[in-house]
């Protein structure tokens, strides 16, 4: 008897996956919604794009150019020359912990020369750490002050530190030295989103916009914002101006997707999401939803194919996982459908739909044991949850297991 097949968790539509953080569980309490994603990326995309240009190459153009104080002696000339050429290199190749060390020797042979912290700080970027990065870029700005890639740096860090209110005051900072940077509005408006204030925000990307018109970012931003606040009406003409004035954006394809499909307009936003991921692979969000709208057509193979390119970019993207692991399922490909329900237990460890899948995908793998351990620990969330429905389909799986 095919037990598997016959116990199989209710399949949701494509439309329910874009809502629903786990595929195929009826009652689940856990939700992922579509568009708050769009304040993630207007908040945390531009300032991180932003920044990697400017502050970290910025800082490292620093090092290749004016890196030394000028009342050196030729021996700490040379000797600066050759610590800096091998953390360069070593940063090059990934060890940071030697460019640091060597970074540390040369701030003994010149202490007053800004660029070696900050370049302490583009290290600790590259590293993800985010609090000591925006210590050692006010240390570089207490020795120069109206360093530009530096402020950016410092802003960059704080925010991504979650140090929104404090990344904003950076950003006004460096308004105040160069009051027509369009890139510091762009920052300061991703700051002021998280903040979630809005209308400041908008204030901002519309500086921006008025300084560089031709600036495909701001208007993407401003786009963005009003997709953030469910204006969708008002979303498209800034998404349109943006893309253009730069058609190989992939996140103004991904975000005018996102409205056409709450728009209901498939046809369009399958067309956004393929330039989108063809402009950039990664998009994990953008290959989940095409995934999902292959899936709702019937041409699972294709939709397949997506998902699995979506949870290879993060696989922390649970709506990916799910509707992953629900093809394998089906499929009878059970060790991937394993691994892809661990995955999602990782962030859900208490949904029972979760565990009841995984029990399923064990069982298919013939790892009974497993399977049978599992399946309690979803009934006893069905039960804890009060969800009837789900902790009967367990029980009746159950039994049947145990008398197999």
């Amino acid at each position: 008897m095919d037990y598997l097949h016959m116990f199989m968790p209710y399949k949701l539509t494509a439309r329910q996956l874009l809502v629903f953080a786990v595929a195929g569980l009826a009652g689940s309490a856990t939700l992922i919604p579509v568009r708050p994603v769009a304040a993630e990326i207007v908040a945390e995309r531009l300032p991180t794009a932003l920044t990697v240009s400017l502050a970290v190459q910025s800082s490292l153009a620093d090092h290749r150019s004016k890196q030394m104080s000028d009342n050196l002696t030729d021996a700490q000339v040379e000797r600066l020359s050759q610590l800096l050429g091998d953390a360069q290199r070593r940063i090059n190749s990934g060890d940071y912990a030697g460019a640091i060390a060597l970074y540390q020797q040369a701030t003994q042979v010149d202490r007053a020369n800004p660029r070696f912290f900050s370049g302490f700080a583009v290290v600790q970027v590259m590293q993800g750490n985010f609090e000591a990065a925006a210590e050692f870029y006010r240390q570089a700005l207490d020795r120069a002050p109206r360093n530009l890639s530096f402020r950016y740096g410092l802003a960059h860090s704080l925010f991504m530190n979650e140090r929104y209110d404090q990344a904003a005051n950076a950003y006004r900072n460096l308004l105040d030295i160069s009051p027509r940077e369009a890139d510091a509005f762009i920052g300061l408006g991703g700051s002021l989103l998280r903040l979630e204030n809005y209308d400041d925000a908008r204030t901002a990307y519309e500086r921006a916009v008025r300084i560089a018109p031709n600036n495909a970012q701001a208007h993407e931003a401003i786009g963005m914002l009003y997709l953030a606040q469910d204006n969708f009406d008002a979303a498209i003409r800034p998404l349109e101006r943006a893309r253009s004035l730069d058609s190989n954006r992939s996140s103004v394809h991904a975000n005018l997707a996102k409205i056409w499909l709450e728009m209901g307009n498939e046809s369009r936003a399958f067309n956004s999401l393929q330039r989108a991921v063809d402009l950039n692979p990664d998009d994990a969000e953008a290959q989940y939803q095409l995934g999902a709208i292959l899936q709702k057509r019937g041409e699972v193979t294709a939709a397949l194919n997506h998902f699995e390119q979506a949870v290879e970019a993060n696989p922390s993207l649970s709506p990916a996982q799910a509707a992953l692991g629900e093809i394998l399922l089906q499929r009878e490909q059970y060790l991937r459908a394993v691994l892809a329900y661990r995955q999602l237990i990782r962030t859900f460890p208490d949904d029972a739909g979760v565990r009841y899948n995984l029990s399923l995908a064990l069982w298919g793998q013939g790892n009974n044991r497993a399977a049978i351990e599992t399946l309690e620990q979803s009934r006893r969330l069905y039960e804890r949850q009060d969800d009837n429905t789900g902790m009967e389909r367990a029980t009746a799986l159950l039994e049947v297991w145990r008398n197999n």
